[in-house]
């Protein structure tokens, strides 16, 4: 495959405590050479997931998500064909796993590392051959035209156009993580707060969502920062969590410390 997703960036004030929620909860490593005054990676043996302090003037949530890809000159090349008003920049050199930063049609911004570089690190160049009992394997995208952006991603990053559709969405995969087009639109807000076309969620294959259910109470018993964001309260909650669910792969649905979005299944 010319492209894999090899990472998911949160911004967050809790940068620390919440890289230590998804090791607890998803049983997800901790960096070997961590960068406590930039960032807490953590990582799933494939997927790296980088907790990275709020600096000034940028928002809290999910930020962005990141490709591997075999030539990162053939990819840049593919990005400008595909449309001349897609641009990319180049990143500084202490972030190994992200040489350049693009972005897609509706301004989705991802960086991109070139395989077998030598500069990814860690859980950033983690590759194992068999999977750990939970991993992340969906990432969800809100985009305005889920068809023309399955063409970009599959026509500039060769991911693979799959069959199972689901409503208005599309479905596509680097082989082992899916990614879901979802459609952006604008009664998709009707009762509570917009929000543009972006990066929406992620999600974990798990054993079992009952455990998952458990496992949280016990972590708040355990440990009370470890309290996730209430989902589904009052009327402007309920109608979040019922554009949440329109995600076709999640069977259970929870967030992180900061709020992000997650949701899990045994699919």
């Amino acid at each position: 495959m010319f492209a894999k997703i090899n990472h998911l960036a949160i911004s967050t004030d809790y940068y620390a405590v919440n890289a230590k929620f998804y090791q607890a909860l998803f049983g997800m490593n901790t960096s070997n050479t961590p960068r406590p005054a930039r960032a807490v990676p953590v990582g799933d043996g494939q997927i790296g997931l980088n907790n990275i302090p709020r600096r000034d003037g940028r928002r809290s949530g999910l930020d962005h998500f990141g490709l591997e890809v075999e030539s990162m000159q053939l990819a840049l090349e593919r990005i400008a064909k595909f449309d001349s008003s897609l641009t990319y920049v180049q990143r500084p050199a202490v972030r190994p796993n992200a040489a350049y930063s693009a972005h897609d049609p509706d301004m989705i911004i991802f960086d991109l590392a070139e395989r077998n570089s030598g500069k990814a690190q860690d859980v950033f160049a983690e590759n194992r051959g068999d999977l750990p009992k939970r991993y992340i394997n969906h990432i969800v995208l809100r985009v305005r035209n889920p068809e023309r952006s399955a063409e970009f991603y599959s026509t500039v990053f060769g991911l693979e156009l799959l069959n199972d559709r689901s409503g208005d969405s599309y479905h596509l995969s680097d082989g082992r993580v899916r990614m879901v087009l979802m459609p952006w639109r604008m009664d998709n807000f009707i009762g509570h707060d917009p929000q543009p076309p972006a990066l929406d969620h992620f999600g974990f294959k798990v054993e079992s969502v009952e455990a998952i259910r458990k496992e949280m109470i016990d972590l708040i018993g355990v440990n009370p920062q470890m309290v996730t964001k209430p989902l589904g309260i009052g009327t402007e909650g309920e109608a979040r969590l019922s554009v949440f669910k329109q995600c076709p792969v999640g069977q259970f649905h929870l967030t992180d410390l900061e709020g992000v979005y997650i949701d899990v299944t045994e699919q």
